[in-house]
């Protein structure tokens, strides 16, 4: 008897692989997919230089806010950023340096408005009092900084009789966290602060008075009690010591 072996293709369920690909089998990937990634990366790489070398969205207008003083073309220009200039290559805290290196700009914002607008927000230095230095009458704002020069002594602000009047000086800084502290009554009555040393601050008055503060301590206390203490006859208001007040 003769017994005809039987190939693995010709069990049922089970077809040859010289025709259609096995049921299951993994599919190859079609064309488009080897090319469609680094096609997406090239068109995203071309977009990326055209909108960083090109005025494609480039900056169109300044938008300024919370200048008083400086009109907008001044921070414009000290802004620096060209009209044209493409909107990516505008690095807003090398802006904000520029402008807060004038001396009136206390402080600055800047923000990019897509798609072409560049906003900036200026803080302008307010003037509390005055020095006459070699380069002529400088107003000073809180923080003891000198930052415009004017041609003659402003006739409602104090009078800085320091022997320097800086950020840094010691001195100068007490004067002015005495002169700031002030209810704006008693300021306005003010003529002048001397400080030979920070311990040792005076106010001149109008009327010929004076008024003996000492140190920075007790600010709050002695700018509190200072304005009754006004009220009484005399010609110098010793405060010093804010719990033992003197009127001479």
């Amino acid at each position: 008897m003769t017994t005809t072996r039987r190939r693995a293709t010709d069990r049922p369920g089970v077809r040859s692989t010289r025709g259609r690909p096995v049921r299951g089998g993994a599919l190859a990937p079609p064309k488009w997919r080897r090319w469609a990634l680094p096609a997406l990366l090239a068109v995203v790489t071309v977009l990326a230089l055209v909108l960083y070398f090109t005025p494609l969205l480039g900056v169109r207008s300044v938008e300024v806010t919370g200048n008083v003083t400086l009109h907008q073309d001044q921070v414009v220009q000290a802004a620096g950023v060209e009209l044209g200039t493409p909107m990516l290559q505008v690095d807003v805290d090398e802006v904000r340096d520029r402008l807060q290196a004038v001396p009136k700009i206390a402080a600055a914002e800047v923000s990019l408005s897509w798609p072409s607008t560049l906003r900036v927000e200026v803080t302008e230095r307010a003037a509390v009092a005055f020095v006459v230095a070699r380069n002529g009458i400088q107003l000073v704002d809180g923080t003891g900084m000198p930052f415009e020069v004017v041609p003659q002594r402003p006739a409602d602000l104090p009078e800085l009789r320091l022997r320097e009047v800086s950020q840094n000086d010691p001195a100068t800084r007490t004067a002015m966290a005495i002169l700031t502290s002030l209810p704006p009554a008693v300021r306005a009555e003010v003529t002048a602060v001397l400080a030979d040393n920070p311990r040792d601050v005076r106010l001149l008055l109008t009327g010929d008075r004076e008024v003996e503060w000492g140190s920075v301590e007790e600010t709050a206390r002695k700018a509190a009690i200072l304005p009754p203490l006004l009220t009484r006859p005399g010609r110098v208001y010793d405060i010093t010591t804010p719990a033992l007040p003197t009127v001479a």
